[in-house]
C-alpha cells in the first residue's frame, strides 16, 4: 500500500524522460504550438487530451477533446498545487499563448508545475473558427452592421456539425476546469489570469471557491464589466496620456509637435478621403492594394498602446501618414489584425461575449468623435444580434466577495483594462491587494521584479508582506524619432 501511494506520488514530484502519469491523464512529451511567429527554439512541454461533454447538461451527447499542456517544474519533489495560466482574448489559446509569458512563471516553476488548458473553442480544444468569406477585409465588418449580422450566421452555420455555440460560454469552461482539476488528481490550484483570462479565474472562483488556492488578475477584467463597452473612452485616456509624454520631452516635440493633435489631423483626412493605397507586406514584400479608412487608424493606436515598446513608435508612425506616407500605417495595421485573427478563435469569442455581455450592451453615441469611435459597439450588437446563447446565471456580473488570497496587477497604461478596474474588482474581494505597474501597458507580470512578486506571493498564499517598491523604476520605452530608434 505504501508503495503505491510513493509511486502516485511520483507522478508529481519526478519528471521522467518521456512520459509521466498525474492522477487519470498520461503526459508526453511535446512541442507547444506557436502562432504569429517562427521560433528558433522549441517550447517543450508535456502534452495530453481529456474528453469532456460539450453540453454539460446533455453528458451523453457529442463530447470535445480538451488540449491540456504541463510545464515541468525544475524541483525534484514539486508542490502538489499546481499553477493554471489562462489565456485572454477571449479566444487565445493557453499553449499557444506561452512563449508570451513563459518568462514571468520561471520564478514559479522552481517549486510548482504550469498546467496549460485550452479554453474550450480556442487552440487544441476543438478551435471554434468563424471563417471570413474571401477577399472581405474584417474592417469591412466595423462599417457596416447588417454584413456583421450575415457573417455571425453565416459563422454559425458553418460550424453547426462541429460546434453548438450556446456552449463556449466561461460558465461551461469553468466545469472543465474543475473536471481538469479533478484528473490531475489536484485537491487546489493556482490561477494566473490574464485579460479576460481574470474573467475566468473569476467565474471559477465562484463556482468552485474551495478549489482555488491564490488568484493572480494581471489585467483585470471586473466581473460588473460588460466586455467592449468602454474600448473606446479607455484607449481614448491612454492616447492622451500616452502621447503628452511627446510633447513634454524636448526633443519629441521638436521631430513631432502635438502627437495627439497629430492623430486627429489623420483621422479627418483619412475619414475626408478614404482610398486604396499600394502597400508592401511587411512579412513577403508582395505589394497589394490595401483600404486606407479610419479603422485602419484606430487598429494601430489601438494596438501600439498595448504595450509601451509599440507605442514608442506612433509619434513617428502619424507624422508619417500626416506628410501622406501610409504605408508604415498601413502595413502595420495589417500585420497586426493578421496576427490577432491568427491568435484570437473569433467563434468562442463571440460565444462568450454574446451570452455574457451582450445583454448590458447598448449604443454608446458619445463615443462617435473618438479615435475607436462607436462602431465596435455596434459591431457587438450587430453579431450578437443573431448569435445563439442561453440565459446565464443571475448572479454572472455579480462583483466577487469572496476571502479567497488574490493579487490585482494593472499597468499605469493600459488602454483595456485601465487600473481603475483592478481597484473595482478588488474592492469587495476580503484578502486582495492591487499593485500598479508604473510605465507599462497591458499584460504586466513579465515586467521588472513583478515575476518575483507574484512567486512570492503565490508560496506565501498572501500579498499582504509584498515589497512592489522594486517597480518603481520601471519607465516606458523612449519615443522613436526615426527608424534607428530614439535618441542616443
Amino acid at each position: 500500500m505504501k508503495r503505491c501511494w510513493m509511486l502516485a506520488l511520483g507522478a508529481w514530484l519526478a519528471v521522467p524522460a518521456d512520459a509521466r502519469t498525474v492522477g487519470e491523464l498520461s503526459f508526453e512529451k511535446c512541442e507547444l504550438p506557436v502562432i504569429g511567429m517562427r521560433p528558433s527554439d522549441p517550447l517543450n512541454a508535456e502534452c495530453t487530451t481529456l474528453s469532456v461533454p460539450e453540453n454539460w447538461e446533455a453528458k451523453d451527447g457529442r463530447q470535445i477533446e480538451l488540449a491540456i499542456a504541463l510545464v515541468p517544474s525544475r524541483a525534484p519533489r514539486a508542490k502538489p498545487d499546481p499553477v493554471f495560466m489562462l489565456a485572454g482574448g477571449p479566444g487565445q489559446s493557453a499553449r499557444e499563448s506561452w512563449r508570451q509569458v513563459a518568462g514571468a512563471f520561471h520564478a514559479i516553476l522552481a517549486e510548482r508545475h504550469v498546467i496549460l488548458l485550452d479554453q474550450r473553442g480556442t487552440g487544441g480544444s476543438n478551435r471554434f473558427d468563424c471563417p471570413m468569406e474571401e477577399g472581405l477585409d474584417p474592417l469591412a465588418l466595423e462599417l457596416d452592421p447588417a454584413l456583421a449580422t450575415q457573417a455571425a450566421k453565416q459563422c454559425v452555420e458553418s460550424a453547426r456539425e462541429t460546434h453548438d455555440a450556446r456552449f463556449y460560454s466561461s460558465e461551461d469552461a469553468a466545469k472543465d476546469l474543475d473536471r481538469v482539476r479533478a484528473a490531475l488528481g489536484a485537491e487546489q490550484l493556482n490561477l494566473v489570469g490574464v485579460s479576460y483570462g481574470t474573467r475566468m479565474a473569476q467565474v471559477f472562483a465562484k463556482r468552485y471557491p474551495d478549489r482555488v488556492r491564490t488568484m493572480v488578475l494581471d489585467s483585470v477584467v471586473p466581473n460588473e464589466l460588460a466586455l467592449g463597452m468602454e474600448h473606446a473612452i479607455n484607449l481614448e485616456a491612454t492616447l492622451k496620456e500616452t502621447l503628452a509624454r511627446c510633447t513634454s520631452d524636448i526633443e519629441c516635440k521638436e521631430k513631432f509637435g502635438d502627437p495627439y493633435a497629430t492623430l486627429y489631423e489623420v483621422k479627418n483626412a483619412i475619414a475626408a478621403e478614404p482610398r486604396m493605397v499600394s502597400v508592401r507586406d511587411p512579412r513577403t514584400g508582395a505589394v497589394s492594394q490595401r483600404p486606407l479608412n479610419p479603422q485602419s487608424l484606430s487598429t494601430v493606436a489601438r494596438l501600439y498602446m498595448y504595450q509601451p515598446t509599440m507605442a514608442a513608435l506612433l509619434p513617428m508612425v502619424l507624422a508619417e501618414a500626416r506628410a501622406g506616407r501610409y504605408e508604415p500605417l498601413i502595413a502595420q495595421a495589417q500585420m497586426m489584425g493578421e496576427d490577432l485573427g491568427a491568435q484570437i478563435a473569433m467563434g468562442m469569442h463571440w460565444s462568450v461575449l454574446c451570452a455574457e455581455d451582450a445583454p448590458q450592451f447598448q449604443p454608446r453615441p458619445q463615443d462617435a468623435g473618438l479615435i475607436l469611435g462607436d462602431d465596435l459597439i455596434d459591431l457587438n450588437m450587430a453579431w450578437c444580434k443573431e448569435w445563439p446563447k442561453r440565459e446565464m446565471p443571475d448572479d454572472v456580473h455579480a462583483p466577487a466577495t469572496h476571502a479567497i488570497p488574490t493579487l490585482a496587477l494593472s499597468g499605469q497604461y493600459d488602454p483595456v483594462t485601465p487600473p481603475r478596474y483592478g481597484d473595482q474588482a478588488v474592492a469587495q474581494m476580503q484578502n486582495a491587494r492591487h499593485i500598479v505597474l508604473p510605465g507599462v501597458g497591458h499584460s504586466v507580470m513579465g515586467h521588472g521584479c513583478a515575476p518575483k512578486l507574484v512567486d512570492k506571493f503565490i508560496d506565501a498564499a498572501s500579498a499582504k508582506e509584498l515589497d512592489p517598491k522594486c517597480l518603481e523604476s520601471l519607465t516606458p520605452a523612449p519615443f522613436f524619432l526615426n527608424f534607428s530608434g530614439s535618441a542616443p
